[in-house]
């Protein structure tokens, strides 16, 4: 905890000596005398500092940070002090015209805090600081002469304190004026007399009005009396009679008298006799009888066959029943905004399932030309194929690439090809033969193109590219008589060479081998890769999300959508009778405390009954759905989590037993002002440890509740998820921290006429110490899960 600071100076004020003496006029500005050497000679300077008289609108409140009470407060707690913080530290003390008194100093601004119906406030405007009227000083304003006792600094900031000791439900004024009368004339804008000293803005002594500017202000209004502790002093703990704690009793025919719960409470929980299972049973199951509730999620034919217990203690049961009723009667209320919030969702799987639609029938339209396309020949399906034929891979490489490598040349797959030699073009009428004939007969053997015919007089030179006839022919005539034939023909030859600019040709030896296509594999694959029932749903699949676990045994078949609603239905069962939720609720008594289990059977019972009369509505509305989605997951007004999870034919338990949480609910019901006067007040759970023989918290195993609610005017419910634990555990109602508050401790029992705190005979403290004493720390307050969770008999 940062200590208080009784005072704070900085600057050339920390220089003046002259000491304040806390009662009586000051200075109008401190004064004190500069000494300094310069050249070997000495001199002195009087300086003089700005007073109260010299400050005209500080600012007008722009370095307040805090109010307590907030402005417009409408229950501000009467039993704390008003105050304000600023935060500039030293600001109350930056133009007193004095030096500190020990520990002690006058602030030049001081808050006071003044009846709205008594005094009145005058806006101002931009040329002129607000004014507070105030009729009789003595009878509102508090006495300056212990003002140094009031302002404090603390932690980088500053505090007015205003030690007016509230009244309950009184509106109020507070506001931030000047403490010299100084101030308050140039505050006014009114001539501020030259003189030496400043007196006191007001003397508590004289019973007259005055006028005060404002430099900061802002309006509050206390509610009834009592502050956290004595609010939760006040809280009792109510133990619930067995009918609250257990249910209501109502008259079943030919059952008797059964007592039917509520969402929280225990119950013995009997059986139904055999006889009216049966006889249920049978009427469930007729043709024009009572709805068997969670059939199409438990995926059951009929109740006589169902082997869930959870389906059968719900349905033969009429406690459980007359839940699911209730979950239906929910839905049927709230259907219109239910359905809208369903609606909102569609949209995606509206479009999602005209994308499905229209691949159904896609894929239906192609299997007429894949059956055509598979009574093909391999060579004619090659060559119908052949732009694919890039798109598709075989063992290794595309198909493309296969064909590449083998003996059939590519023009033979060319559109160019296939057209020359379609079956009845002209070509193919004269030859006898199609593109797909020849690609057979090219691929068994036959070479696409024929030994190329020498033309006469070519004359072939060994090791040489050929040269023809007529070249060596016209040259040879040229050939000087000196030079041999052979050696002639050398020259020619190297000329040729040269011409050319080519290296001599080696001889060509025959290509090697290529394999020929393995038509049947291919076939068989083209096959694969064109099949609709493969093609289409994979194209669709890349341009669809499903959701989360939707995998039917159709692809394309429409999505059947389970809308999510996020909707608590505790609201609307509370809304409906707060009864339904607690019998006998009404009877818990003004600030009254008590814990209950949550009823897990109740709950579950009117979720799946909520959920089945939902998926009713959505089938009646046209939405699609195939009645076994689970819209409705939340019944506590949880922040994230759910409470069931989708009921479906994996639920094997019994009722009850499918809820989410670590271990048993256990829920804390407070009616009273506390949390409505504390609606900040953080409430856990803890483990129980003993200390000396004293139970007390387990610090640091904080479990908070998981889920909350309130009934109007004052009643609060929050739930818990709590194992079992020997020594129990302890409700902790803490009151909310944070930032400082003050209040008159009972050591300070003075009162001045105006209701503040008169300090007496410890006028001699300093600021900082009446700031400890006046200190209120957090309480909390600590309930055993044991005293709270007895039923009286």
């Amino acid at each position: 905890m940062t200590e208080f600071v009784p005072w704070i100076r900085a600057g050339l004020a920390g220089a003046v000596t002259s000491v304040d003496p806390l009662e009586g006029p000051l200075p109008s500005r401190a004064a004190f005398t500069v000494h300094a050497a310069v050249g070997g000679g000495a001199g002195s300077l009087d300086v003089r500092l700005a007073g109260p008289g010299d400050v005209l609108a500080p600012g007008r409140g722009g370095t307040m940070i805090r109010t307590d009470p907030a402005d417009g407060a409408d229950t501000a707690e009467p039993t704390f002090f008003c105050c304000v913080e600023f935060a500039i530290p030293d600001l109350p003390w930056m133009f007193t015209p004095a030096a500190p008194n020990g520990d002690r100093l006058r602030p030049w601004i001081v808050l006071i805090v003044v009846a709205a119906d008594i005094c009145e406030l005058d806006p101002g405007d931009e040329r002129r600081l607000p004014v507070l009227l105030v009729p009789d000083v003595q009878a509102e304003l508090p006495d300056l002469g212990q003002s140094h006792a009031w302002a404090h600094a603390q932690g980088g900031r500053s505090r007015l304190l205003c030690p007016r000791v509230l009244a309950d439900g009184t509106s109020y004024i507070a506001a931030v004026v000047p403490a010299f009368e100084s101030g308050r004339l140039a505050g006014l804008r009114r001539p501020v007399p030259d003189t030496a000293t400043t007196d006191p803005a007001w003397e508590v002594s004289h019973a007259e009005p005055r006028e005060l500017p404002v430099y900061a202000s802002w309006r509050f209004t206390t509610g009834p009396g009592g502050d956290f502790a004595t609010l939760a002093s006040r809280l009792r703990r109510h133990p619930l009679r067995p009918e609250t704690a257990v249910g209501r009793t109502a008259e079943v025919p030919e059952l008797g008298p059964w007592v039917f719960p509520g969402a929280l409470g225990s119950t013995d929980d009997p059986l139904p006799p055999p006889e009216h299972a049966a006889a249920l049973t049978a009427l469930v199951d007729g043709p024009f009888g009572p709805p068997c509730y969670g059939r199409w999620h438990a995926a059951e034919g009929s109740l006589a066959g169902a082997a869930k217990p959870w389906l059968r203690r719900l349905n033969l049961d009429p406690r459980y029943r007359a839940a699911a009723a209730l979950g239906a009667r929910l839905v049927q209320e709230g259907q219109e905004e239910l359905m809208a919030d369903a609606w909102r969702q569609i949209g995606e799987v509206e479009a999602a399932n005209a994308l499905l639609r229209q691949a159904q029938l896609a894929r239906a339209a192609s299997q007429v030309p894949y059956a055509r396309l598979a009574e093909l020949e391999a060579a004619e399906l090659v060559l119908m194929c052949g732009p694919l034929l890039t798109r598709v891979r075989g063992e290794r490489l595309t198909l493309a690439a296969e064909i590449e490598s083998s003996r059939v040349p590519r023009g033979l797959l060319s559109p160019a090809f296939r057209r020359a030699l379609r079956p009845r073009g002209p070509l193919a009428r004269r030859t006898g033969l199609t593109a797909a004939e020849l690609l057979r007969q090219v691929d068994d053997g036959l070479p696409a193109v024929g030994e190329r015919p020498v033309p006469d007089g070519t004359v072939t030179l060994p090791g040489w590219c050929e040269i023809t006839g007529d070249l060596l022919d016209e040259h040879r005539e040229q050939r000087p008589a000196h030079v041999s034939e052979s050696a002639w023909d050398a020259l020619l030859r190297a000329a040729v060479e040269q011409q050319r600019g080519m290296p001599p040709c080696a001889p060509a030896e025959p290509p090697p081998g290529r394999p020929a296509i393995p038509l049947a594999r291919i076939k068989k694959v083209l096959l694969a890769a064109t099949r609709p029932d493969d093609t289409i749903p994979a194209r669709v699949a890349v341009r669809l999300t499903p959701p989360e676990g939707w995998a039917p045994a159709d692809p394309l078949a429409p999505i059947l959508a389970a809308p999510v609603l996020d909707r608590p239905l505790s609201r609307d069962l509370i809304a409906l009778s707060p009864g339904l939720l607690l019998p006998g609720i009404e009877e818990l008594p003004p600030e009254s405390v008590t814990a209950l289990p949550v009823n897990e059977r109740f709950v579950e019972s009117l979720m799946v009954g909520a959920n089945h009369e939902f998926v009713r509505e959505l089938l009646w509305r046209g939405y699609p759905t195939d009645q076994r989605g689970t819209s409705l997951r939340r019944f506590w007004d949880r922040p994230v989590d759910d409470d069931i999870p989708a009921i479906d034919h994996t639920w094997d338990g019994d009722l009850g037993e499918h809820l989410f949480g670590a271990g048993e609910q256990i829920v804390l019901v407070i009616r009273g002002e506390l949390l409505r006067r504390y609606p900040r007040t953080r409430v856990y759970a803890a483990p129980v440890r003993l200390v000396d023989g004293r139970r007390e918290p387990v610090p640091g195993e904080e479990r908070l509740p998981v889920f909350a609610g309130r009934i109007p005017p004052d009643l609060t419910f929050l739930g818990f998820d709590l194992p079992a634990d020997p020594l129990g555990w302890f409700f902790v109602l803490q009151q909310p921290s944070g930032e400082s508050r003050f209040g008159p401790p009972a050591t300070m029992s003075g009162r001045t006429a105006s209701g503040h705190v008169d300090l007496g005979a410890e006028r001699g403290q300093s600021a900082a110490q009446v700031a400890a004493r006046c200190e209120r720390r957090p309480l909390r307050v600590c309930l055993h899960s044991s005293d709270l969770l007895e039923v009286s008999r």
